[in-house]
């Protein structure tokens, strides 16, 4: 027994410890306090935790306890029940409650709390009407009794959650084997990623305007109302003060320069009010928000350029000397770092993605005929002999459940829901952070009763309790039959690339990234332009984006050079390079950017004679793209709105 236990305690503190590092990979968990830190780690956690739940579960009552975790069935019911509705608390309760506290504009923690209650109150109240023709249809069907109640209140927060879950593991099972197979040709990625740019730079652009306005408001603020001489001891002193910290120093700068000292912007003492000040740091948190997700993204974008361009250009070098220095050190030795990135990279990656393209046939099989000895997974299980080694088994059924679950956050992570959450890496707001680890609570349990269901045999306490609960009458057994299969709708869907078309059918098509799109779109649909599939259009956005990004790592190479000045106290002739500064992030040649036009699909290593043809023929093609471009390019006119060269530079995103 002791030796279960500790075999059981090392597992769930793996889990732990898996589930903290996800976290700390999207947020800076620390400096929040516990009571927002303890439940979004409690969010991530027990869904990891399931995951080693529900295979020991189903494992033991199908083929024998397991050596060294045989646990009694009622600690299993207790874990099931504590996991459960902790993560219903956390779900509807709690996690919305803190997602509502970070998003309210209000100063005072007590003023915060009332109206995130308040809010998630209509929430609440909303949701509770929507509940009364399904609590009608249940009285007609089973009777009103309290179990029925119970049991209904469970069916419906299970049917909600499975289908999202099921619709975002279906998009997740085609996008990650395209995602890990396009890695495995660098001409092919690097042009993804260049068709990605000019929209980026659109979001970007348009979501640093509208912080920029509410700087300005904020700055005129702390001049006018926070000096204890002038204003006397004004309410909202601290207020403003704190705003104004928030704020970055360059861009501080920026807008101060251009804007506060114009007599045209004014505030009076009247216009500060408490409902003033609530919708100013509502709207400042959420731009400033919006800018840290779309500055990752794009900073994301250009390192991943800029990484593929070394790669391709060492790949096309003729000696060493080109070669290595190229390629990024590593704790490989030079020669072998550079074949391991050039070339075992690529193909390692061409074989994950077929490996992961099996796994997602078989669950996508297994789902269509599921409950039926038709069941890839039910066959995988049951007829090639696993079942005898019942440790085996639950490692094979654990990599399955995992990658489902995997499918589902990978895709949820990738979502944007109408452009107002976004979890990037370790920039993630603590809205954002709180409504996907809502959501990644709230799909697992769901899916694992999904997953029990690909089996004939579903013997487990799990079944026999949650199942039980969902087991109504008439309408949602039928939903609980026939919404796994059709998983095969979002699987067409992603696969053909549907859903923008449909969008814009439907009129949901808008700007920025719609109402619900996902950021790894294939490259035919990584714009809005509907001609995008042609290939004339093709290259004259990427040719655009080349001189984007092109003119942003210059922007960067420049305030790295002035940066790195020789200071007046220094020795003569030599320069101090500040702590922390990495001059040979962005020391890719920016005319290379400019002046190499790869093929847009990949083939085989070009010889030099060949890249002189590739080169002439650019210049041609450049001739015509610059005319297009001076006619239409909105990004080069971005400076004629600033007073001077030196406030335009700023301003530029690229």
């Amino acid at each position: 027994m002791v030796w279960a236990f500790v075999a059981l305690a090392s597992c769930y503190l793996a889990a732990f410890v898996g589930s903290l590092i996800f976290l700390l990979y999207h947020i800076n968990l620390w400096k929040y306090p516990v009571y927002y830190s303890a439940p979004l780690i409690l969010a991530v956690y027990l869904p990891a935790s399931v995951t080693i739940l529900l295979p020991l579960d189903y494992v033991s009552h199908n083929a024998g306890p397991i050596s060294g975790l045989h646990i009694s069935d009622k600690a299993i019911l207790l874990m099931w029940k504590g996991t459960y509705w902790t993560t219903f608390l956390l779900t509807w309760v709690f996690l919305p409650i803190l997602q509502e506290f970070y998003r309210v504009g209000n100063y005072l923690k007590l003023e915060k709390l009332k109206a995130s209650l308040k809010r998630n109150a209509k929430f609440q109240a909303i949701t509770l009407l929507c509940s009364v023709a399904c609590a009608i249809y249940l009285i007609l069907e089973a009777g009103f009794t309290f179990r029925n109640l119970k049991s209904m209140i469970i069916a419906l927060s299970h049917i909600y959650a499975l289908v999202l879950a099921l619709w975002l593991m279906a998009h997740g099972m085609v996008v990650i084997p395209k995602n890990k197979w396009l890695e495995g040709n660098f001409l092919q990625e690097l042009n993804h990623n260049y068709l990605r740019v000019p929209k980026l730079v659109d979001v970007l652009e348009d979501t640093k305007s509208d912080f920029r306005e509410d700087v300005l408001q904020v700055l005129i603020l702390k001049e006018n109302f926070t000096d204890p001489v002038t204003s006397g001891d004004f309410q909202y002193r601290d207020w403003i003060l704190d705003l104004e910290a928030q704020i970055p120093e360059d861009l501080k700068d920026t807008v101060r320069r251009q804007y506060v000292y114009s007599e045209a912007n004014t505030i009076s003492r009247e216009q500060v009010t408490n409902a003033f000040m609530t919708k100013l740091t509502h709207n400042f948190q959420t731009h400033f928000y919006k800018l840290l997700a779309h500055s990752s993204d794009y900073d994301i974008v250009l390192n991943r350029i800029v990484k593929l361009q070394k790669l391709i250009d060492a790949r096309c070098a003729q000696d060493w000397t080109q070669r290595l220095q190229n390629i990024e050190t590593s704790f490989l030795p030079a020669k072998m770092s550079y074949y391991y990135q050039c070339f075992a990279a690529p193909i390692l990656a061409r074989v994950q993605s077929i490996l992961v393209f099996l796994l997602s046939v078989i669950i996508i099989e297994s789902e269509f005929f599921h409950s039926t000895e038709l069941s890839l997974i039910n066959v995988i299980a049951y007829k090639l002999g696993i079942f005898k080694h019942n440790l085996t088994q639950a490692i094979c059924l654990l990599l399955f459940f995992m990658y489902m679950i995997f499918c589902s956050v990978n895709s949820l992570a990738r979502l944007k829901v109408f452009n107002m959450y976004h979890l990037v890496r370790r920039n993630s707001d603590p809205v954002s952070a709180c409504f996907y680890g809502s959501y990644i609570a709230r799909m697992t349990v769901p899916l694992s009763y999904n997953f029990v269901a690909l089996f004939t045999s579903r013997k487990s306490i799990f079944e026999e309790w949650y199942g039980q609960s969902i087991h109504l009458a008439g309408l949602f057994n039928l939903m609980n039959n026939w919404i796994p299969r059709l998983l095969l709708v979002p699987v067409i869907l992603t696969t053909f690339d549907l859903y923008d078309k449909i969008k814009n059918r439907i009129g949901l098509k808008s700007g920025m990234y719609g109402w619900a799109d996902f950021d790894d779109a294939d490259v035919e649909s990584s714009t809005n332009d509907q001609n995008l599939v042609h290939n004339k259009r093709r290259e004259v956005v990427i040719a655009e984006a080349k001189r984007l990004v092109a003119m942003e790592l210059n922007r960067r190479e420049s305030r790295t050079a002035i940066s790195q000045r020789p200071a007046r106290s220094g020795v003569y002739g030599q320069s101090k390079q500040p702590s922390g500064q990495n001059p040979g992030l962005f020391s890719a040649s920016v005319d290379s950017l400019l002046s190499q036009n790869y093929p847009l699909e990949a083939g085989s290593d070009a010889s030099p004679a060949l890249w002189g043809r590739v080169s002439e023929a650019y210049r041609t093609l450049k001739s015509t793209v610059s005319s297009k471009l001076e006619r239409n390019a909105p990004h080069e006119n971005v400076a004629l709105h600033y007073r001077d060269q030196d406030d335009a530079e700023d301003h530029l995103i690229v």
